[in-house]
């Protein structure tokens, strides 16, 4: 092989390595089931379901239609702490 293509494979090596470290995992699938209570707009983890004040028109829902369609919000700590929004690196996402 000459240079050009060892330089080649190095950069496609790097890159390949750089995707993994760049944020573009989502930190809670959309496809995560949930409880919504429709009455007070809410989300709420499975765990947290004990501890939340909810009322009696809940449903189960996939957590992106709860938050792009039904546009709800999480309210309780709990959680907050088990449905964070936002990316995490690919990397992060495999040990986690």
């Amino acid at each position: 092989m000459n240079r050009k293509g060892i330089w080649i494979v190095l950069v496609l090596i790097l890159i390949a390595i750089g995707l993994l470290f760049l944020p573009l995992a989502d930190r809670t699938s959309g496809s995560e089931r949930v409880i919504v209570d429709h009455t007070l707009g809410e989300i709420v983890h499975p765990g947290c379901f004990d501890q939340a004040e909810l009322t009696n028109y809940i449903d189960e829902v996939s957590f992106s239609r709860a938050t792009e369609e039904l546009d709800y919000r999480i309210e309780d700590e709990c959680s907050k702490e088990r449905l964070e929004e936002g990316k995490e690196s690919v990397i992060s996402k495999i040990f986690s």
